[in-house]
């Protein structure tokens, strides 16, 4: 029976995960990238929610204008 490391399917030799200078920088750099690519889609949800805010404030005040404009015109007719 033979005790040598198998091959991995790319054909290089596994690394043990105990080695701790096997994979740390490729790991930190991928947690980092993804990291970041959260940070830009949070940005843009975030940049598209405080627009749709400001739209629906925009909005509402203009409805409020026209029903303030309705109850005077009404007020007006009445009289």
């Amino acid at each position: 029976m033979s005790t040598d490391i198998k091959d991995s399917p790319s054909g290089g030799q596994l690394q043990t995960p105990t080695d701790p200078s096997t994979g740390a920088p490729e790991l930190a750099a991928a947690v980092d990238e993804l990291l970041d690519q959260l940070q830009h889609k949070f940005d843009g949800v975030s940049t598209e929610i405080f627009g749709k805010l400001d739209d629906m404030t925009r909005r509402l005040d203009e409805l409020e204008a026209s029903l303030s404009e309705v109850q005077e015109n009404a007020g007006t007719s009445k009289a």
